[in-house]
């Protein structure tokens, strides 16, 4: 009955360790997958190598996280990472939806050496409703994506409480494009004159985030905005 019980508990152990196997090989999502994604959902995509980007700059300490919106900001220091409402981004993606949530979230990106941020624009009332993604996140119109338990003016107070930044962008969205960088530690500052949605997805390893959700996110947020469904995803030379 003892080698009995011993062989039963082998069997568990195995069965219990395959899935963990499994989840440890899994592949990680490449741009060529993203691409496939993309165009199942009727975009134009085309992946591209750093060196024909000439807009492409090196990130700073001193730059914003701040959003993958086109338009021009009345900030000055554009050469940090874009994501989707600055850190609304990591907010979404881990489902956080309270003030403390987002507090804490905003001294994690200062732990990892950028600037917190959220925008509005000059157009819209309240002004930090000028941000569509924040705006679809608070109307549930993301798929999987809780609504925050906070409304934008309260969620831009609590992101410069916590030594964060609100921008004011201005005009009205032209983007032409939507640049899905790969290439770690880079980004594309904002050009009124050319326009383009800017997700730098090398920024989902820095924040361990679930990357497929993060980047239907940000299709989806380009959809419902009415932007350019033509994506170029840069990766490294």
């Amino acid at each position: 009955q003892s080698s009995s019980a011993v062989e039963t508990t082998k069997k568990s152990e195995k069965t219990t360790e395959a899935p963990r196997s499994v989840e440890a090989e899994a592949k990680p999502l490449t741009p060529e997958d993203v691409v496939g994604v993309l165009k199942g959902r009727g975009w134009e995509a085309e992946i591209v190598e750093e060196s024909s980007v000439t807009a492409l700059i090196k990130t700073s300490p001193h730059g914003l996280m701040k959003c993958v919106d086109g338009r021009p900001s009345d900030h000055s220091a554009m050469d940090g990472p874009k994501s989707l409402g600055g850190v609304y981004a990591i907010a979404t993606n881990r489902g956080v939806t309270d003030i403390e949530g987002l507090k804490k979230i905003c001294e994690e990106v200062k732990e990892k050496g950028h600037i917190p941020s959220c925008h509005g624009d000059e157009h819209a009332h309240p002004a930090p409703m000028g941000c569509g993604f924040f705006k679809l996140w608070s109307q549930s119109k993301l798929d999987g994506i809780p609504a925050p338990q906070f409304d934008s003016e309260e969620g831009k107070a609590a992101i410069m409480e916590a030594g964060g930044v609100y921008e004011c962008l201005a005009g009205s969205h032209e983007e032409k494009v939507v640049y899905i960088n790969f290439v770690e530690g880079t980004t594309l500052a904002p050009n009124g004159d050319d326009q383009a949605f800017v997700v730098d997805a090398w920024m989902t390893g820095t924040y361990n985030l679930d990357v497929p959700k993060y980047l239907v996110a940000a299709a989806s947020t380009v959809e419902q905005l009415g932007g350019p469904l033509k994506a170029k995803l840069i990766v490294p030379n």
